[in-house]
């Protein structure tokens, strides 16, 4: 190997390097780093949504099972009480569907094929930023506006309302023998 094919290769060498650092393109990577965050609060709402659905189910099915029983005390018109407040709960939650969708309009994309791919991503990035976390600090009312993220965790809080709500509900209905018990015991009147 002559010197001069020694340093061809080194060359070659540093420049597959220099290559190899110019081909991780950063505004690509965080451009899928976002998307990912952006279809993740998308799969975090369908979830939400479906165990919201389920409870409701279960409160439907609760109010259902209750009001077949010809014998109601107080503590079944309680449990069927809780059972309701949760299904409210539950299809408050449901009714939101102001969810944001990053990007410009379908119809405006036409104008992002004569951009170089630089700044579209950069503004694509923002935009599903934007979408994710919202304007939430802005002091002019007509700029604010809840973030994905945000919907999400006002159903979940939500979800976790109407998941304690059923559990005192079916509570209720376990406890259900109780005031006929003192009834017949004669516990009240001897409290009393």
């Amino acid at each position: 190997m002559t010197n001069d094919e020694g340093s061809d290769e080194q060359q070659d060498g540093n420049s597959d390097g220099d290559r190899n650092s110019d081909d991780v393109d950063l505004s690509q990577l965080a451009l899928e780093e976002i998307r990912l965050r952006y279809q993740e609060e998308a799969e975090r709402r369908t979830s939400v949504e479906s165990k919201i659905g389920t409870v409701l189910t279960v409160d439907a099915i609760i109010v259902s099972v209750v009001s077949i029983f010809s014998h109601l005390n107080i503590m079944h018109y309680a449990a069927m009480a809780v059972a309701l407040i949760s299904v409210f709960n539950g299809i408050t939650a449901l009714w939101v569907r102001d969810y944001h969708s990053p990007g410009l309009n379908i119809e405006d994309y036409l104008q992002y094929i004569d951009d170089p791919p630089e700044p579209v991503r950069r503004e694509l990035v923002k935009s599903y930023l934007t979408v994710i976390t919202g304007n939430e600090e802005t002091d002019d009312p007509d700029m604010f506006f809840k973030g994905n993220r945000t919907r999400n965790d006002e159903k979940m809080a939500k979800l976790d309302q109407c998941l304690k709500l059923t559990a005192v509900s079916l509570t209720l209905i376990l406890l259900h023998p109780i005031p006929r018990l003192i009834q017949s015991t004669g516990l009240l009147e001897y409290l009393l």
